[in-house]
């Protein structure tokens, strides 16, 4: 199998242009003269970017549509990873059905949340919806009774926790991430928060209030929140995601069936959900996603949801693209964020929050970095080794600066 970890052998120029033009050719919103004279390092290149960014499927149906010829090995390859990333689809809704039915004998309730939600419910091909992994939101107190189902009965194994939810992993890992054998992660959530250090916002009351069972995979059902509800959740989770830098062509085509989905009723439970100041959580999704397809959204709440964002992110909206907040930028993206902070913050008290929950985060906020500490009664020291490692970096940062300055 090829190796997806190693960035393709393009100039990084040519890399970003093949990464936006996908943006724009996947939905239709350019000719196919945008993509059918591509070179082999330009298709392996767009192989590479669909891998990483969850958009197989839907790159194996538009060559299709479009009876683009690819070079033969890229073609193969192709074809392949799509098959794979459709059975994986099905094997992820079928263990969501499974997970849902055990939580449910056990008087569990449960929402769920984003891909598991998506594929069956908004594409006319579930399988089409790449699923990495599923996300489900129950109540606090069933936290204890949803682990020893998850652990005892299910078979799956303890991975990690947050402050939103507890994560656990089925199987092995395989080197295709979306072979249908490849390991099943799950996100058990009991707070639904998208948060960048303090300036966040929350959404589990809305989803719980929002949300009722309905027609699901296979003749099961399931507890679904209502179009107005998941929109904003989708909208919150890929701002969050485009912030930093996990920009994917999969949130395009999410948005993109979600919009076409809304009806008149929905767009105005839309209006009566959002709060101004949710709006730079919402915002900057679908002004991303309006790049590169055109999205059926009533002008004056684009107009209002816009009206209520802070300058700077407008302008980073304005001057920014997928290239730019995903892997195809190999600039990595490390220390406090002070830009994020700055684009979002719309007062004093944002920044305040920012600073405080940047130097001393949630204790489980510091799992990503130190699982087997904050398990542990000295998972203090977490903060010092932290921010130790932003000086260190911060530093390290100040004197590659001074040698280029010196070399140049």
């Amino acid at each position: 199998m090829k190796d997806y970890t190693l960035r393709p052998n393009l100039p990084q120029e040519n890399l970003a242009r093949v990464t936006n033009t996908l943006a724009r050719w996947l939905p239709g919103s350019v000719d196919d003269t945008a993509v059918s004279h591509w070179t082999t390092a330009e298709w392996e290149a767009a192989e590479w970017v669909v891998y990483w960014q969850n958009a197989l499927p839907w790159l194996a149906v538009r060559v299709y549509e479009a009876g683009i010829t690819l070079p033969e090995e890229v073609n193969g390859r192709l074809q392949t990873l799509n098959t794979a990333s459709r059975a994986r689809s099905r094997c992820m809704l079928d263990a969501c059905t499974e997970i849902m039915a055990a939580f449910r004998q056990a008087g569990i309730q449960t929402v769920l949340l984003k891909g598991a939600v998506l594929a069956p419910f908004l594409y006319p091909d579930p399988l089409q919806r790449p699923l990495a992994d599923l996300d489900l939101l129950i109540h606090p107190q069933d936290m204890a009774a949803s682990r020893e189902i998850m652990l005892k009965q299910l078979g799956f194994h303890y991975y990690s926790r947050s402050a939103e939810d507890e994560v656990y992993l089925r199987g092995e890992r395989q080197a295709n991430i979306w072979a249908p054998d490849n390991v099943q992660p799950v996100e058990i959530h009991f707070a639904l928060r998208e948060e960048y250090a303090g300036i966040g916002y929350e959404l589990a009351e809305v989803m719980w209030a929002e949300s009722e069972e309905r027609p699901y995979w296979q003749g099961t059902t399931a507890r679904i929140p209502n179009p107005a509800a998941l929109l904003l959740h989708v909208c919150a989770h890929t701002t969050s995601d485009w912030l930093i830098q996990r920009g994917r062509l999969m949130h395009i085509n999410d948005i993109r069936q979600l919009c076409a989905y809304m009806q008149p009723a929905d767009w105005q439970k839309f209006g009566q959900l959002m709060r101004p100041s949710s709006a730079r959580f919402i915002y900057p999704a679908l002004a991303f996603v309006g790049k590169y397809t055109p999205l059926a959204i009533p002008g004056d709440m684009l107009y209002s949801l816009r009206e209520n964002c802070p300058p700077a992110l407008l302008d980073w909206l304005a001057q920014t693209e997928l290239a730019d907040t995903s892997e195809a930028n190999p600039t990595n993206r490390s220390g406090l964020g002070l830009e994020i902070a700055r684009r979002l913050a719309r007062s004093r008290l944002d920044v305040a929050r920012f600073w405080l929950r940047s130097v001393f985060p949630r204790r489980y906020n510091l799992a990503k970095r130190y699982p087997k500490l904050v398990e542990t009664p000295f998972w203090p020291l977490g903060y010092l080794l932290i921010n130790l490692d932003r000086v260190q970096h911060m530093v390290g940062k100040f004197y590659r600066g001074k040698k280029n300055e010196r070399n140049h």
